[in-house]
């Protein structure tokens, strides 16, 4: 099955969309296939100095990515080896489920299973929103520009500092929960977050994992996705408080300030 890729050249005060090219497959071998072309056909080559893309296997891996298989193919044309850095929002999806699984326990493996605490909500949603009794009122600015899940997530951050600070549960915008695919790893912060709120009984579990997301990883996440130190700082030593290994070898991994080494064509 053939898949789209949108191939762009970006620098701190430009973007240009190259175009859109098809790949024959997802295998990685096609997509540098059909990236080569395009790349060629703008003689854009020299212009790569930097590869950002998601942190799936096809695009990182390590003999065969596509990012591996571009770097090789530019050093042996005598290029510079163009440093990867990962897609901030997709490194931070690996993260928070590094962080929910450390702190909430699952009775099986498979990927697709809910925590226990987002089964709840599906199934008692409406109910729980009429249990819960708001103390007092707070201000949340709005970017119309956000889709509904962005805003509600911004929301929730917003909400639950609120409550840190003043010790009071806020008027909180109950919207529509969010889709659970499996490509949306935001929306688990969510459901954490609305749980710390209409669950009592996941408070204690989720208490950690919560202030996480509404303080360090939500700085990074409305971020405008341009490396920023103090955004990397700030977003370390959160997951060094919160003492996950998994979370800390996937941000060091794929959000790293370290060079890479070189690479032999």
């Amino acid at each position: 099955m053939s898949i789209m890729t949108v191939v762009c050249l970006k620098s701190a005060t430009r973007e240009i969309k190259l175009g859109v090219v098809r790949c024959k497959s997802g295998s990685s071998q096609d997509v540098y296939d059909a990236l080569e072309k395009i790349i060629d056909e703008y003689d854009a080559w020299s212009s790569i100095k930097m590869i950002l893309c998601d942190t799936t296997t096809v695009n990182t891996g390590r003999s065969n990515g596509v990012v591996v298989i571009i770097q090789r193919a530019m050093v042996g044309k005598g290029l510079e080896m163009p440093q990867y850095i990962g897609c901030q929002h997709h490194i931070l999806g690996r993260i928070l489920k590094h962080v929910l699984d450390f702190y909430v326990s699952k009775t099986t493996t498979k990927p697709s299973l809910n925590y226990k605490f987002i089964d709840e909500l599906l199934e008692n949603y409406k109910e729980l929103q009429s249990e819960y009794k708001a103390e007092t009122e707070m201000d949340v600015d709005e970017n119309p520009g956000w889709r509904d899940d962005f805003k509600f997530l911004y929301e929730l951050c917003k909400a639950f500092q609120h409550c840190k600070k003043h010790a009071a549960f806020p008027v909180i915008k109950w919207r529509k929960l969010p889709s659970l695919h499996s490509a949306r790893w935001n929306s688990r912060a969510i459901y954490t977050l609305i749980a710390s709120f209409l669950l009592p009984s996941w408070r204690s579990v989720l208490e950690l994992p919560a202030c996480f997301i509404a303080e360090k990883w939500q700085e990074a996440w409305f971020s405008a996705q341009k490396f920023k130190e103090t955004t990397y700082d700030n977003l370390l030593l959160g997951i060094i408080k919160l003492g996950c290994a998994s979370a800390l070898k996937g941000l060091k991994t794929h959000w790293s300030t370290v060079k890479q080494g070189t690479i032999t064509a």
